[in-house]
């Protein structure tokens, strides 16, 4: 009987040891996590706006055709508009932008997912911020070969009516006069 009763304590001790643990690793877990009422600092902001912009602008999940129907393009401008601080019309130089992507897609015949984004504070103001950036641009071409693309270049970004709007691109010109060449 003695045998078993240590046997009992020492199943007890095991048992409480590890729930503390386990206790432990709870708090120390829930520690770690970021408070959700957190707030974030206006360049962090400014960050997020920029990898969700370039995200968009650089996914091509489906090689357009050729050559651009209409819609595609309207639709492409409809999709990036709300991103820029001023409208196409105010600034025309957008419309460019907004079919680079597009253009790239169609002439390399491949789909485009951005890769590796990170982005750098060049300089920032109390609501406008200079974003250096790198990523790598994922050509998945319809033969079956992946080129990877380098690009670089700084994002201007300005807050109106509480959000972080594209006021400048700055892009990598020579990386894509490769992909679109004249």
């Amino acid at each position: 009987m003695k045998r078993h009763s240590w046997l009992f304590v020492f199943m007890l001790l095991s048992i409480i040891i590890m729930m503390t643990g386990c206790f432990q690793t709870e708090a120390e877990t829930e520690q770690s996590v970021p408070n959700k009422n957190t707030t974030m600092t206006p360049t962090q902001e400014a960050t997020i706006a920029a990898e969700v912009f370039k995200t968009k602008e650089y996914t091509i999940d489906k090689v357009p055709e050729s050559p651009l129907p209409e819609d595609v393009v309207l639709e492409r401008y409809a999709e990036m508009e709300p991103y820029y601080a001023e409208r196409y019309a105010d600034k025309p130089v957008n419309y460019s932008y907004a079919l680079l992507a597009l253009n790239a897609a169609q002439i390399q015949q491949a789909s485009l997912q951005p890769e590796n984004m990170k982005f750098t504070v060049y300089q920032e103001l109390e609501n406008y911020v200079d974003l250096d950036y790198t990523m790598d641009l994922v050509l998945d071409q319809q033969n079956g070969n992946l080129e990877r693309v380098p690009l670089e270049g700084r994002l201007s970004l300005i807050k109106k009516d509480g959000n972080w709007l594209i006021q400048a691109d700055d892009f990598d010109n020579k990386a894509f006069l490769k992909l679109i060449p004249q």
